[in-house]
């Protein structure tokens, strides 16, 4: 018998690299990286000055040119945001091959530290936009897709976000939000970046930016210890006013990318064993993600993935933030019978129609930084865990019409959050895109 040959070790390696750069240059570098650097010549900063807004926006260039800094002030009087533009590709880019976008980022503050106020409130997710331009359509449209910095135990960690080319959807200039624009894109001309209506001061740092031929799924950063139970309230809170407020200015895909970012922190805490009682089996009553708890966002984000397939945008939204309710009232901060409108349960029971049989169902979800990641686990042991991501189940309740109660504590905001209809089209909202006879 021929034997049949085989590699040396060496060589394989050298094979695998090979095609590992093949695959890699398959992907088109848009901007940034440690090879060639940003184009620094071709960004600049613009502010809301044009509408007589005050927020401020500085850009600069670090590490040899490899990493874009934004920072600056959001203000919401008379303005409201702070946006970086790149004013030209050296020539418009063809994009229909590819799936989407790949942005890394590095953190700019840890999950503990303070903020800017000295106050130890513990920070939201920073929503952000990207946004592109091509040369068809008429007015300079804007198409933007919304992501949030994901929080991470401590500043300085690199972070990926995947954008599905699908999911830049947002058009606008000048305010308008345009229902029927889609973006062209095999004539892609312009990129942006936005910091919209989260007032205070912001810290983005951007390393690269690359658009994928394949969609890409990436891990949530791990925060050991997301703290007590008054943490997980704070965070929860402040991420509400964050997005709310967002919500309620029209910009209900920035809502959702911060609500969706904060559940994926507390699904990744390593912290998940807390049961009520302190000292049972050693474990403090302030480890507060508890299984439970985490099988609760799980539903959400399952439900919110289903919404989002049905493009219902202020549905997804919903079906996040009544995950947050659902969690608050599961800590103990609010009253379950007071709450309106869909919540995650704490178990899962499903009857089999053939044998009436009743088996309890847990999602298991991984932490990942956008979208979600959910497969479905069954207690029947003659079926076992899926390998792969299923179809979500259709929610069986309607939405509610007016925002849920909030905690019995304190107001989570002086004005009302996620209202339950948005602007009509052609209303202005706010501006998103404005014109470039205002920048620093």
């Amino acid at each position: 018998m021929t034997p049949i040959p085989t590699l040396h070790p060496h060589l394989l390696l050298s094979l695998l690299a090979v095609v590992a750069t093949v695959v890699a240059a398959a992907d088109l570098r848009l901007d940034g990286g440690t090879q060639y650097g940003w184009d620094t010549s071709a960004w600049r900063s613009q502010v809301d000055g044009v509408m007589g807004g005050k927020s401020s926006g500085s850009l600069s260039f670090e590490r040899n040119d490899s990493v874009l800094s934004f920072t600056g002030d959001v203000v919401l009087d008379g303005g409201g945001f702070s946006s970086v533009r790149k004013a030209g590709f050296d020539e418009s880019l063809d994009l229909t091959s590819f799936a989407g976008i790949v942005v890394t980022l590095e953190t700019t503050f840890g999950y503990n530290d303070d903020d800017d106020g000295g106050s130890g409130a513990i920070r939201p997710p920073l929503g952000l936009h990207l946004q592109f331009h091509d040369t068809t359509s008429r007015y300079s449209v804007g198409y933007a897709s919304a992501f949030a910095v994901p929080l991470s135990a401590a500043a300085g960690e690199t972070t990926d976000v995947y954008l599905p080319l699908s999911s830049f959807d947002r058009g606008s200039r000048m305010g308008f939000v345009c229902e029927e624009c889609t973006i062209d894109w095999s004539s892609v001309d312009e990129m942006d970046i936005y910091v919209l209506f989260q007032e205070g001061s912001f810290d983005v740092k951007v390393k690269e930016i690359v658009a994928v031929e394949s969609s890409r799924v990436f891990d949530m950063p791990v925060i050991d210890d997301v703290g007590g139970k008054e943490e997980v309230r704070e965070l929860i809170q402040s991420t509400i006013r964050s997005g709310g407020g967002l919500y309620d200015y029209g910009y209900m895909e920035l809502c959702i990318a911060i609500y969706r970012s904060t559940l994926n922190t507390l699904l990744g805490s390593s912290a998940n064993s807390y049961d009520g009682v302190d000292g049972v089996d050693g474990v403090d009553e302030d480890d507060v993600v508890s299984t439970t708890i985490k099988n609760m966002i799980c539903q959400g984000l399952q439900r919110a993935e289903t919404m989002q397939n049905n493009n219902s945008k202020a549905n997804t939204a919903w079906a996040l933030r009544n995950t947050m309710d659902g969690i608050l009232e599961e800590l103990g901060f609010s009253d379950p019978d007071q709450g309106n409108g869909w919540r995650p349960t704490t178990t899962i029971m499903e009857e089999d129609g053939e044998t009436g049989e009743t088996t309890s169902t847990t999602l298991v979800c991984s932490a990942v930084t956008s979208g979600a990641y959910i497969r479905i686990v069954t207690s029947d042991p003659t079926r076992g865990p899926s390998t792969e991501r299923p179809t979500t189940l259709l929610p069986t309740t309607s939405m509610p019409v007016v925002p849920t109660t909030k905690p019995t504590t304190e107001p989570i905001t002086n004005k009302p959050t996620l209202s339950p209809t948005s602007a009509p089209t052609g209303t202005v909202i706010k501006p998103t895109n404005l014109p470039s006879t205002t920048s620093t």
